[in-house]
């Protein structure tokens, strides 16, 4: 079931705010909406749905914060470690005095002492922690707000160092299994170190739990998880992002969490990926999407969530809607077998083959193999292939990545009046879309990484001689 509303919503209230997030590409996939532990909306876009693990970008953070709390309340941690005491064999020679000073209160507040995030110059180390602490200080540690996944990445290794466990193998003990939830992939460095501020992967379904949890004081189903007073430590305002003017940006941080304009707190990932949590109202707010504007994103579910009670309307509209917001349009088929080579590009494809009558096979012929994958007319047809450097994201075409992926996609395509062929491929883990529009008559292909209509990046396949 793709839409459920409760007794006492208004459906002309809710059909109204897709429509308006639509119009202004805050491109909606799930949207939960929980009054207590009962579920007042429930929404999913097809062809995504509520049980399919998504990246949660930096949605991660808080999962680790959560780690970190358990850790706190059994006497591991404590906001006041030091990292040059509890990393002793990973410090630098000559270590400066902000680095002698460095507490995990400091990392857990996006306070490290960084002018900006040292991701890019940990994430591909041969050691990812040594790395973090060679990185250059600007400022005293917990002084001066900047946004680092690097930070919440040595978190999450002081939660490993303390438990002797893989974070996602900590939190499945203490966590995951408790909320009934599978367990989950996280991404990790090059030397194995997890993430820990990015690249965990939990379905909508996963995300109310978790929400309910948080929303619980840290219990769920009437089994502590973590403590009421390290979510309300977490939860706090500790530092403040000042150069962000969106409202619910310069709310405060507290410990991996953000503050909302209008009470509460929430995590929240890249793209759109919301969990809001509202204690004095007893609402909490899951959402995944494709989304640009997250500020403008908040600002709408702010205006759902006063317009959503009132009298009983009619949802047909709101259930079509729904149905066909991403559906796959219907046009001419294609009836043709063509190939050709391509120039050197960054997917390292090397030739191109393209043929089917009603369904639209397209087949890469790759230095690391054949990949193909199938596109459905007027519906989409869900394929898993490997390709290189052809992933939309925050840190596409790393040049230290160059690995062959494994990709999920819901393929569709349709012929264009100029004679082209639009391929829609819709990630199924992620919340990317790609466009393809191959031009026949001239061999060549643009490639379109999206989200939403934001072009995250862009390359073409070129061809060079054409074969018979």
């Amino acid at each position: 079931m793709h839409l459920y509303l409760a007794d006492g919503i208004n459906a002309a209230a809710v059909e109204a705010y897709v429509k308006e997030c639509s119009a202004n590409n805050i491109n909606i996939r799930t949207l939960q909406v929980l009054k207590g532990k009962e579920p007042m909306i429930r929404m999913a876009f097809p062809p995504y749905d509520f049980e399919t693990p998504m990246h949660l970008y930096s949605l991660s953070k808080s999962f680790t914060s959560t780690a970190v709390g358990i850790c706190i309340d059994e006497g591991l941690l404590s906001p006041e470690t030091k990292m040059c005491e509890l990393f002793a064999d990973k410090m630098p020679e000559n270590m400066s005095e902000g680095l002698k000073a460095l507490k995990l209160h400091d990392l857990l507040s996006m306070q490290s002492g960084h002018a900006a995030c040292v991701l890019c110059n940990i994430r591909w180390a041969d050691d990812t922690v040594r790395a973090f602490f060679e990185q250059e200080m600007t400022y005293t540690p917990g002084t001066t707000f900047a946004y680092s996944t690097a930070a919440t990445c040595i978190c999450g290794a002081a939660v490993e160092r303390v438990t002797g466990k893989k974070l996602v193998d900590f939190l499945y003990e203490r966590l995951f299994i408790k909320l009934g939830i599978e367990k989950p992939i996280w991404w990790e460095c090059r030397d194995g170190q997890t993430l820990a501020g990015t690249g965990l992967h939990l379905s909508s379904n996963d995300l109310v739990k978790f929400g309910v949890m948080l929303r619980n004081k840290g219990v769920y189903n009437g089994e502590r998880i973590v403590s009421e007073e390290y979510l309300k430590l977490a939860t706090s305002k500790h530092s403040l992002d000042i150069n962000n003017g969106s409202p619910d940006w310069v709310a405060g941080y507290g410990y991996q969490f953000w503050l909302n304009d209008r009470g509460g707190f929430r995590g929240d990932g890249a793209f759109g990926q919301l969990c809001m949590v509202f204690p004095e109202t007893d609402h909490t707010v899951i959402l995944t999407g494709e989304v640009g504007n997250m500020a403008l994103e908040v600002e709408l579910l702010y205006k759902l969530l006063d317009t959503m009670y009132g009298e009983k309307s009619d949802k047909s509209g709101l259930e079509e809607f729904i149905e066909t917001a991403y559906a796959a349009k219907k046009s001419e088929c294609f009836n043709n077998d063509i190939s050709f080579s391509v120039a050197e590009n960054k997917a390292e494809i090397n030739t191109v083959r393209i043929f089917g009558e009603s369904l639209l096979h397209i087949e890469l012929g790759t230095a690391y193999g054949k990949k193909e994958f199938v596109c459905g007319n007027g519906e989409y047809i869900l394929n898993h292939f490997f390709a290189k450097n052809i992933t939309p994201s925050i840190t596409f075409l790393d040049p230290a990545v160059n690995t062959v992926e494994r990709h999920s996609v819901f393929a569709a395509y349709e012929m264009l009046d100029d004679g082209r062929i639009l391929v829609t491929l819709r990630h199924k883990n992620t919340c990317h879309v790609q466009r393809w529009y191959i031009d026949i008559k001239e061999n060549k292909i643009d490639i379109n990484l999206l989200v939403g209509d934001m072009i995250c990046n862009h390359f073409d396949l070129i061809p060079t001689v054409s074969e018979e």
